[in-house]
């Protein structure tokens, strides 16, 4: 008589149970996603519509101020998209754009960091807008993000009043390398707005009441000095006037500025007074 042992009868679970419920999340945070952009592109439409600009222009507000860290990078590529040289967007998105690309970085900070020399990239490329109020857009848009990044990144530090600090000569150069590729372009627009915001990038930096000058990078400030005086002496730079507001702006941060910069271009008394 032969004795079989009899088969364990384990309970057989259904393929697949669990895989609605591990997935459930990811794909409410896709959908999510999907519709958060949606709603910034049909957002950023309604800009080029008088009737609709101001409801438009309140969500992107709402949307900018309380977006998630993960939503974030989809945001700024919304705006770089509007601000693009293929995009055909109206005067009025790219300026909108620009105050909400600023409006980003002020109300997250810390997060937009790793994406600033793309912000200011994108700014940058603006100015070459036959639009002077998309000019002017880029031009404050630059103001807000100097006041912001490079304000305590100066003198603040172990090294005094006068020296660069901790870290504020890379910062200042995300702001001034392509401000200075834009001063090297054979168009007198481009030169004219790269210059203002320039200016603009070292009064903002300046402001809100550092009369000891401890948060200014005065160093990374005074090295702007042979380049400025390069361009005010080269022939095919064709906004000189324009460039006298970042003479202006740096004489009142740094004291001996211009002392250094007469130094560095003789006649710079000369081409002030032909200018002005």
């Amino acid at each position: 008589m032969s004795s079989q042992a009899p088969k364990s009868s384990k309970p057989t679970k259904p393929q697949n149970q669990n895989q609605p419920t591990s997935r459930s999340p990811s794909l409410s945070t896709h959908l999510a996603m999907v519709e958060l952009k949606q709603r910034i592109i049909t957002c950023l439409s309604k800009l080029a519509d008088r009737d609709t600009h101001q409801i438009a222009l309140e969500e992107l507000h709402t949307i900018t101020q309380t977006i998630s860290p993960d939503a974030l990078p989809m945001l700024l590529n919304s705006h770089y998209d509007s601000l693009s040289e293929t995009s055909n967007s109206k005067p009025s998105v790219k300026k909108e754009s620009l105050h909400l690309l600023s409006l980003a970085c002020q109300s997250h900070r810390d997060l937009t960091l790793p994406h600033l020399a793309k912000i200011i990239s994108c700014i940058v490329k603006r100015l070459k807008d036959s639009d002077s109020s998309v000019r002017d857009a880029c031009r404050e848009a630059i103001g807000v993000l100097s006041g912001l990044y490079l304000k305590g990144n100066g003198g603040g530090g172990e090294g005094g009043g006068g020296g660069d600090g901790n870290g504020a000569g890379p910062m200042v150069g995300l702001f001034v390398r392509p401000l200075f590729e834009a001063m090297g372009e054979q168009n007198k627009v481009v030169q004219s707005g790269a210059a203002m915001c320039m200016a603009k990038m070292v009064e903002c930096a300046a402001a809100e009441g550092d009369d000891s000058g401890g948060n200014v990078p005065i160093g990374a400030f005074h090295k702007l000095c042979p380049r400025i005086c390069k361009l005010l002496n080269g022939q095919s730079f064709q906004a000189k006037a324009a460039l006298l507001g970042v003479v202006t702006s740096l004489s009142q941060v740094c004291e001996m500025w211009l002392f250094d910069f007469i130094i560095h271009f003789s006649n710079v008394c000369k081409l002030c007074c032909f200018l002005l």
